[in-house]
């Protein structure tokens, strides 16, 4: 088992330097084989483009370690791209035809005294340039695709990191939010159960079992940022069923979710705090009865809520409307470019538009 965990976390892992060496050079090999397969007749033939290739794949190693020591001194594109491959390039070109060509000797059966007569014929300006030109492709191809790989696989690192920095940022957000419980509200729910105890046990009985639903929610799945729209519905009738027993003659709800939208996954605590927000400000600015209407839909892959509630729109200065806050910048993390929020403040009414496109 512990063997299978070993080679599973092997195969997830991004491919690295060796993955793309090795299938580029048994690309290299297969494509060098069919060009040259009616020049590769004799034994010594064979030999020699065995030599040139191995002295080219160990150059493509030399590099290798060079080209990352200049990388890790974070030098600029233009550095390695005008500068850095064209010399190295060139310099590479040249010891891979001179070593290959001295090779070449040894194989055909000739010694060091012909060294010198093989650079006489094949290093004559216009002859060297020409064999440069014919060999520099491979290794300045080599070149190019090898930071093309490094800064396509930083770049790929650096978006996995942001997204593992927005996950962690939308966590702590999110358990923020669980656990920014209003002490007020506590308060207020403890100071009406105990006034309800003795006036209305039923009442109060069923008050504790909303409050303890309601905390419950705030505790289970802690980890999980998406929850089903059912359940924050389900949370949000427990809020305002304790909100309703403390005010039963000032508050009103509705709430109309459709089958289709109940299914979909949202961000945990959506609606709390616009619900908090309607039922704290609502009050406050409106003497009548505070009603609250929470709408969702859903159609052509877009899900539509809407929360109105009677009252005024209030900026709360004094926590600057952290909750709130909060569920804009977890809405632009968790569906970027995917969403649109709308807050029309009337005269006497609130309405916030929030619509999620699939």
């Amino acid at each position: 088992m512990t063997e299978l965990k070993r080679v599973e976390k092997y195969f997830s892992q991004k491919p690295g330097f060796w993955f793309f060496q090795i299938l580029g050079w048994i690309f290299m090999v297969i494509t060098d084989v069919i060009q040259m397969y009616d020049k590769l007749q004799t034994t010594a033939q064979i030999y020699i483009w065995i030599l040139s290739l191995s002295v080219c794949f160990s150059l493509t190693l030399v590099l290798r370690k060079l080209y990352r020591y200049f990388y890790n001194r974070k030098k600029s594109a233009y550095f390695h791209f005008l500068v850095l491959i064209p010399i190295s390039t060139l310099v590479s070109t040249f010891i891979w035809i001179l070593l290959k060509d001295i090779g070449s000797i040894f194989i055909q059966g000739g010694g060091f005294g012909c060294i010198p007569d093989m650079l006489r014929q094949n290093y004559t300006l216009h002859n060297f340039t020409l064999r440069v030109l014919n060999f520099s492709w491979v290794l300045l191809a080599w070149s190019f695709l090898y930071f093309a790989i490094k800064f396509w696989m930083d770049l790929l690192e650096t978006k996995e990191n942001y997204e593992k920095a927005s996950l962690l940022a939308q966590k702590s957000q999110l358990q923020m939010l669980r656990y920014q419980l209003n002490p007020h509200f506590l308060f207020n729910c403890l100071n009406s159960i105990q006034a309800l105890i003795y006036s209305n046990p039923e009442h109060a009985d069923k008050m504790i079992n909303e409050l303890a639903d309601f905390l419950r929610y705030t505790l289970n799945d802690s980890d999980k940022l998406f929850l089903k729209l059912k359940d924050e519905i389900l949370n949000t009738e427990k809020y305002l069923s304790i909100e309703k027993t403390r005010f039963p003659e000032r508050l009103q709800y509705h709430i109309n979710v459709t089958e289709e939208a109940s299914q979909v996954e949202v961000i945990a605590f959506l609606l709390q705090p616009f619900v908090e927000n309607a039922i704290k400000h609502g009050f406050k600015s409106f003497n009548e009865k505070l009603i609250i209407n929470i709408d969702c839909t859903y159609s052509n892959g877009t899900l539509s809520i809407k929360i109105e509630n009677t009252g005024k729109w209030v900026e709360n200065k004094e926590s600057g409307g952290t909750g709130i806050r909060n569920i804009f910048n977890r809405l632009n993390n968790a569906y970027p470019g995917k969403h649109s929020i709308n807050i029309d403040k009337g005269e006497n009414s609130v309405r916030i538009n929030i619509d999620i496109f699939s």
